[in-house]
């Protein structure tokens, strides 16, 4: 998941208030707003990314990455299409929306289909599956998602209440994934909801100059 800005400005101040977005918190005194899609990919995606990729060889469960993508290998070609039908839903969405069809905006697609495997990969397979057999799998399950949306509220600046849905979205992911056993399923509906969620990405133009009040 990503952040879409969208600012306002704090009532009675006779400047401009500090960056806020739809999802994120202002700017700590002294410090950035995240205001580019670069900014995203640097904090949140290498992030994860890194946590994904540390998680398979660290703990290396092959076999549930076996069993969760079997039927993937047996019809890929329904997962394709099914891609397919969610890039053309996304570029409608776009033009009825009024933002266009950019390469930018196809980036930004991309961008969330990546940050849609690394964190299912990470949150909902790897590391549930290393934690369970020590507390157990509900705790497991519980304990990942409370990372996920912990990192959510580190990286990307996210308020408390966006990560609080945040964790509840990665519950139902978890329980998506444990009742049909199919990660790419699951990796799609991610970047279905993720891509509602934030349609485009941060614009520098977003950016409001810090308060001096």
């Amino acid at each position: 998941m990503s952040a879409e800005n969208s600012p306002t400005q704090h009532s009675g101040s006779p400047t401009r208030g500090k960056s806020e977005g739809r999802l994120q918190r202002a700017a700590a005194a002294g410090g950035a707003y995240i205001s580019t899609f670069r900014q995203v990919v640097a904090r949140h995606g290498t992030t994860m990314g890194l946590i994904a990729l540390g998680g398979l060889l660290l703990t290396q469960p092959y076999q549930a990455l076996a069993t969760t993508t079997q039927t993937f290998a047996k019809i890929p070609w329904a997962y394709f299409a099914a891609g397919g039908v969610l890039v053309i839903f996304f570029a409608f969405y776009q033009l009825r929306r009024g933002r266009g069809l950019s390469q930018r905006n196809g980036f930004w697609l991309g961008y969330l289909l990546y940050i849609s495997v690394v964190e299912e990969v990470a949150f909902r397979l790897v590391l549930p599956t290393w934690l369970e057999g020590g507390v157990g799998f509900t705790a497991a399950v519980v304990l990942s998602n409370l990372i996920f949306a912990g990192i959510h509220y580190v990286t990307l600046r996210w308020r408390w209440r966006n990560c609080v849905f945040t964790f509840v979205g990665g519950l139902g992911f978890s329980h998506m994934l444990n009742l049909h056993q199919d990660l790419v399923l699951v990796i799609l509906a991610h970047w279905f909801f993720t891509f509602l969620n934030t349609p485009v990405p941060p614009s520098r133009a977003d950016k409001l100059p810090p308060s001096n009040s």
